[in-house]
C-alpha cells in the first residue's frame, strides 16, 4: 500500500478532535487490516499509572504533550500499526512529520454539533462534558485546529456514519493506493 508521495503505507494515524471516533475507528481498521492498534491515551495511562486528566492536573498539559511526543518517536518506525493519538496531538505539527514517510494520515472530521452530541452521550468523563454551553468552546477549538487537521492525507466526514463504514472507507483508499489507483 502506498502513502502520499508513493511511499508504502506502513502505518495509519487518525487525526481528529475529541469524540471524533479515533479509538473506535482505529480498532476497527486495525482488525480489518490484521494490524496492531495503539491508542496513545491508553498507552500513556498504562505507562504513567494514572488517567490523562490526572497527568495534566498533576504535571501540566505541557508534560502530557511531551509524553505524546516521546511515544510518537517510539512508534515512528513501526509497521502494520494504526495509531490513535489524542485530539490535541495535532497541535505539534512536528509529530505528524516525524511519522512520515510511510504513514497515511486520516482526519475524522466531525461537526461541532455531532461532537457535542457524542460528548454528552459518552460514558467517559471528558473535558467540556459538564460545560453549560459546550458548543461554543468545541466550535472555537475545532475552528482553531482545522488548519492543522487539514494537513492529513485524507479527510473523512464522520457525522452520522458508522465506525465500520469509516474504517471501510480508509481501508478502501489504502487498497486503491496500493493498486496504484
Amino acid at each position: 500500500m502506498r502513502a502520499e508521495g508513493g511511499d508504502p503505507i506502513e502505518r495509519v494515524v487518525l487525526l481528529g478532535y475529541m469524540c471524533s471516533g479515533k479509538s473506535s475507528v482505529g480498532e476497527s481498521l486495525a482488525r480489518r487490516l490484521a494490524w496492531e492498534f495503539l491508542d496513545f491515551d491508553v498507552e500513556i495511562e498504562r505507562r504513567e499509572g494514572r488517567r490523562v486528566w490526572e497527568i495534566i492536573d498533576g504535571a501540566g498539559e505541557e508534560h502530557f504533550r511531551r509524553l505524546e511526543a516521546e511515544l510518537t518517536r517510539e512508534v515512528s518506525g513501526a509497521r502494520g500499526v494504526v495509531l490513535a493519538p489524542g485530539g490535541g496531538w495535532v497541535t505539534n505539527p512536528d509529530l505528524l512529520q516525524a511519522l512520515r514517510p510511510g504513514t497515511l494520515s486520516a482526519w475524522l472530521r466531525v461537526s461541532p454539533s455531532e461532537t457535542v452530541r457524542r460528548l454528552v452521550e459518552d460514558e467517559a468523563d471528558r473535558p467540556l462534558k459538564h460545560h453549560p454551553d459546550p458548543i461554543r468552546p468545541v466550535s472555537a477549538m475545532l475552528q482553531e485546529r482545522e488548519r492543522l487537521y487539514r494537513q492529513a492525507d485524507l479527510m473523512i466526514p464522520g457525522d452520522g456514519r458508522s465506525v465500520e463504514g469509516l474504517a471501510f472507507e480508509i481501508e478502501t483508499v489504502m487498497r486503491l493506493r496500493s493498486a496504484g489507483g
